[in-house]
């Protein structure tokens, strides 16, 4: 039956508006809250991010601020669960961009301070709200999740410093207040490990501001950072200790979750949470976001007070799986409707890429194998490859953090499928035309530019949808976000890599196309196999939890800890890019009756979402 291409576009199309739009109404509270994408010039290069400004904030009635920071590798939107809840109860919120992440600049040795270089712009965010006329000045609070959380320690202790040193150097109480421009910190996914190792247990050596904690009990990084398991928080000496040296209680056991402990000689809080949550959950959860609500309610007081439990972030969310869904699901139709215009139209499918049905139990169990046995050599190299791509292809030429890893990591699985398939298939010299390799003469390059047509078409929906509604299309750390040009030349360099991967991966999706099985079987067993080395290796890492309350590389000593802890993190969105790899995959390839255009157009779309959305370690 033909498909109605036009329809299943305009269908896409709607999805990808009524996410944007949707997602553009509660972030802005219907209104009520005015965003501005602020860019901002300082010594250490350029630095982004969102304002929220609600409609209480005024000159005549400047309201309490705060600035969120998101994690390594991640950007801004990453905190929208923050930001959402923050400014809809009447804070100012700033966003950021950290250096080095989403649209800011990159640091370089010997410029900006070291400040800007430990809080990656948090105190420049500071700095920036503190001269707002409708920004009550007195009243600005810090969170951040993971090296976030790292970056609002920094800048919690680094402005009680100011005031500590200004004291000692014997200014007036109130002029070394005015130097102090941090009210309160919360630090999610991270810990004070200095300040909780601190001997002066009297009160006074913690930071002048309140402090709130919040550590998830089954988070990965814990026992790298803090020397215990996310679920010892509030048992732990070091938290003891901490109690001590933030406020002067000397605490008779465990801590008490929740409870603000007073210091009675300056006034200070400190709290501490400990949700029973992994460390990605942190930034995609209700208990989180709930108690980031309450902390700086009690610590700055909110213009429009409400429950913690009164949240509509995931409603934003929702509306921005609706834009996603819509956003991949555009690409097949757009394929489809460009193969009718004349100089695509010899590209067209005479005949489809089939392969025999498979004949008995023995071909079936033998397809099976391979197949089990290519995700099971792919999981078990994850964490191998991807070491060694970050230590071996981070470099000025190709800077970014862990895209190189990932690139390793895809090249090494390129080889093992198609090692497989000479496994499986036998022989592949001389059936290029069965294999799906074989292409008429001269389509070539009228491939490769309906693949980037493609491509191109599908990202200017992100980008109307930023434009228009300030939104992008994402689902918790899977996220299609906006770039600039000189992201799409980091890009290019990394694409050699992707683009071998994703044509064997074609390729081997090719094989699952059995003359005796539907389409839809097609598609599924095809995103299954796709999907199956990254699903075995976080359900290795994570079902020890249920047994161990910690992951599989939990005992690991040192920063092996954190080593174990992040790439599995990073393992999370590849799931569904795969999936979503291996259904375009038979789709385009029923377009075609080849495996070129699918090859092309996820390594073209995949390298893109994966270098625009992670962090750089040296200009670009």
């Amino acid at each position: 039956m033909k498909k109605n291409w036009g329809k299943l576009l305009a269908i896409a199309l709607v999805l990808c508006l009524v996410g944007a739009f949707g997602a553009s109404l509660i972030q802005s509270n219907f209104g009520s809250v005015e965003i501005t994408d602020v860019v901002i010039r300082t010594s250490a290069g350029e630095y982004t991010g969102y304002l929220f400004v609600p409609e209480n904030a005024t000159a005549e009635n400047p309201a309490p601020a705060i600035v969120t920071s998101h994690g390594y590798l991640n950007n801004r939107e990453m905190q929208d669960l923050n930001y959402v809840e923050l400014a809809r109860r009447g804070y100012v919120v700033f966003a950021q961009d950290a250096y080095n992440h989403g649209n800011s600049g990159v640091l370089q040795d010997g410029v900006g301070s070291d400040i800007q270089h430990s809080t990656a712009g948090m105190v420049d965010a500071v700095e920036y709200l503190y001269e707002l006329d409708f920004v009550d000045n007195t009243r600005i609070g810090v969170t951040g999740h993971s090296m976030g959380g790292g970056y609002s320690n920094a800048t919690a202790a680094y402005y009680s410093g100011l005031e500590k040193d200004a004291l000692a150097n014997g200014a007036t109480a109130e002029e070394a207040k005015a130097l102090n421009k941090v009210a309160a910190c919360l630090i999610v996914g991270n810990y004070t490990l200095a300040l909780s190792q601190s001997e002066d247990t009297t009160g006074n050596g913690g930071y002048l501001c309140d402090l709130g904690i919040v550590a998830g009990q089954f988070d990965e990084f814990y026992t790298g950072m803090s020397g215990y398991y996310g679920y010892e928080l509030l048992t732990s000496e070091n938290t003891n200790n901490l109690v001590a040296v933030q406020t002067g209680i000397q605490l008779d056991g465990a801590a008490e979750e929740g409870k603000f402990y007073k210091n009675e000689t300056n006034g200070y809080v400190l709290a501490l949470y400990n949700p029973a949550e992994f460390h990605a959950l942190n930034h995609f959860s209700p208990a989180t976001v709930g108690h980031i609500v309450d902390f700086f309610e009690e610590t700055l007081g909110a213009p429009n007070p409400m429950p913690g439990s009164n949240q509509t972030w995931w409603i934003k969310e929702a509306f921005n799986l609706v834009g996603l869904i819509g956003f991949f699901g555009a690409i097949v139709p757009l394929a489809a409707l460009m193969l009718e215009l004349p100089y695509f139209a010899g590209l067209k499918a005479e005949k489809e890429i089939v392969v025999p049905a498979l004949a008995d139990k023995k071909a079936k169990g033998k397809y099976i194998r391979v197949n089990i046995l290519n995700g099971v050599i792919c999981a078990i190299l994850i964490l191998p490859l991807l070491l060694i791509g970050y230590v071996g292809l981070l470099n000025p030429v190709l800077p970014q953090d862990t895209t190189g890893g990932i690139a390793f990591w895809t090249l090494g699985c390129a080889l093992i499928a198609r090692w497989m398939l000479r496994i499986g298939n036998g022989k592949l010299k001389g059936r290029g035309e069965e294999f799906g390799v074989v292409v008429p003469k001269g389509t070539r390059r009228r491939t490769l530019v309906l693949a980037l047509a493609v491509v191109a078409a599908t990202f200017m929906l992100v980008f109307i949808a930023d434009y228009v509604f300030m939104t992008d299309f994402r689902i918790w750390t899977l996220d299609i976000r906006v770039f600039d040009f000189s992201k799409i030349i980091v890009a290019l360099k990394y694409l050699p890599f992707f683009l071998v991967f994703y044509l064997i991966n074609s390729l081997s999706c090719s094989r699952n196309c059995f003359e005796n099985w539907s389409e839809r079987k097609q598609v599924l067993v095809s995103v299954g196999f796709n999907i199956l080395a990254p699903a075995l290796f976080l359900l290795v890492t994570y079902v020890p939890v249920i047994f161990t309350k910690m992951t599989i590389f939990g005992g690991l000593p040192g920063m092996l800890v954190a080593i174990g802890a992040l790439i599995p993190i990073l393992i999370i969105p590849i799931v569904p890019i795969l999936g979503i790899a291996g259904y375009l995959n038979i789709k385009l390839q029923k377009l075609t009756g080849n495996i070129w255009l699918a090859g092309l157009v996820n390594a073209l779309l995949i390298t893109m979402i994966t270098v625009a959305n992670t962090s750089f370690s040296f200009p670009y």
